[in-house]
């Protein structure tokens, strides 16, 4: 008797505890929420995130706080949504660190599976820019300086996880150069670093691309779309310069902890749909080169997990080193 007692006290307390969730959950929002991004305050994702961070604040009526938390790769701002409290009230503004990481680093300390999409910004893509010699105004003409001179050019990072460091080593390994990593902690200080000089070339978003070209001593050599982009059309793409799997996308999109009740993951996929349909976001993407997702978010997952397995192709197949 007292084993079912037991029992029953403890179905009890789970049928209120169910019974909560769902009524927080249907509340829901009842706070502000925080935005984490995964690069520093000023980076072209953290401006992006804030845009997004205003539009979804207008259609939950709750202020929506962007927190750019740089370091290690994203990792920080990626356990930060993972383990904050109340679940759902903290959001990660995802870029491809979040699969990258999980090749990364040894232990990175979390699953794609630990978080679930509920909206898509758009995908966009790299361009190849460089300073470097005035003989170098085009892709075979980096190849061919970097092969006569081995070790002497480098490239800028912002993490080993990142697109533009998988691409630069995946360009190596396929153009058979020896060009050196230089790490920073951002887009921004890459970017000063190239303008000033110090650094040689950079695989920048292409919006980031056109920006920096506009000064004389800056200049793009290709891009690693399937096709040719239409704010940079006189660069070519690396696929019809001969290298195929200089490829990558960069995608936006808003994570939630898949923890969270089913009621709140549904209430911020409905309002990140508003979010990504309407006019003033779409024109806002594109203005920066970035399409829109035309897609479901089942398929957006499928896609960034494929994205994810290649880039852990990549770091055995390069002998890029992992992290601790």
């Amino acid at each position: 008797m007292p084993r079912t007692v037991a029992v029953v006290r403890l179905l009890i307390a789970l049928l209120l505890a169910y019974v909560s969730a769902c009524s927080h959950a249907q509340d829901y929002p009842v706070r502000p929420l925080r935005l984490l991004t995964l690069f520093a305050a000023g980076s072209q994702s953290d401006l992006a995130a804030r845009f997004a961070a205003q539009k979804l604040s207008e259609q939950l009526g709750q202020t929506v706080v962007v927190e750019s938390k740089g370091g290690a790769g994203g990792l920080l701002a990626i356990r930060d949504v993972l383990r904050s409290q109340p679940v759902g009230y903290s959001l990660l503004f995802g870029q491809p660190g979040l699969v990258g990481n999980l090749h990364a680093f040894k232990d990175p300390q979390y699953r794609l599976e630990d978080f679930v999409v509920t909206g898509v910004m758009g995908v966009t893509f790299y361009a190849l820019i460089v300073n470097a010699p005035a003989s170098v105004r085009n892709v075979p003409e980096f190849v061919a300086y970097a092969r006569a001179n081995p070790g002497k050019l480098n490239y800028g990072s912002i993490g080993p996880s990142t697109g533009s460091t998988i691409l630069a080593e995946r360009f190596k390994q396929a153009a058979g150069i020896d060009i050196v990593m230089v790490p920073f902690k951002g887009g921004d200080p890459v970017s000063q670093a190239l303008l000033a000089g110090d650094i040689h070339a950079y695989f920048a978003t292409l919006n980031v691309a056109r920006t920096r070209m506009r000064s004389p001593q800056i200049r793009g050599l290709a891009v690693t779309a399937e096709q040719r982009s239409q704010i940079l059309p006189d660069l070519p793409t690396f696929r019809e310069l001969g290298y195929p799997n200089v490829v990558l996308s960069s995608w936006t999109g808003v994570f939630a902890p898949a923890v969270a009740p089913a009621a709140i993951i549904q209430r911020l996929k409905e309002a990140m749909a508003r979010v990504s349909a309407s006019p003033e976001t779409k024109a806002q993407l594109l203005k920066q080169e970035i399409e829109p997702w035309s897609g479901t978010l089942e398929q957006f997952s499928a896609y960034i997990k494929a994205e994810g397995d290649a880039i852990g192709a990549d770091f055995k197949r390069l002998n890029i080193p992992v992290l601790d």
